[in-house]
């Protein structure tokens, strides 16, 4: 006679609603820090319209502030390019304590 092979049920995975809360809320509270003062300082910069705001692009403080952080940026994202590199390498490559955190 004929074995009849049950079939094993796979039960669908369970959400787990608390992770998602937190990681939600942890995107809220960074979208709010970062978007508040961002929309806070573009409503102070235009509140007497356009012209005062071009004006100032044009006053030679404004121009060594915006070459000061371009040079910075062209300094750090190379470096920080080498070190994130470096570390990926680090973390792929070997085993230490704390790595599959």
């Amino acid at each position: 006679m004929a074995e009849v092979t049950q079939l094993k049920r796979y039960d669908a995975p369970r959400i787990n609603w608390g992770k998602w809360f937190l990681i939600g809320a942890g995107v809220l509270v960074s979208a709010f820090i970062l978007v508040v003062p961002t929309v806070y300082i573009f409503v102070q910069a235009f509140s007497k319209g356009l012209m005062p705001a071009l004006e100032n692009l044009a006053n030679p403080d404004m121009l060594h502030a915006i070459w000061l952080t371009v040079l910075i940026a062209l300094i750090t994202v190379p470096v920080n390019l080498v070190f994130g590199t470096l570390l990926a390498w680090l973390v792929t490559r070997f085993n230490f304590p704390g790595r599959q955190l």
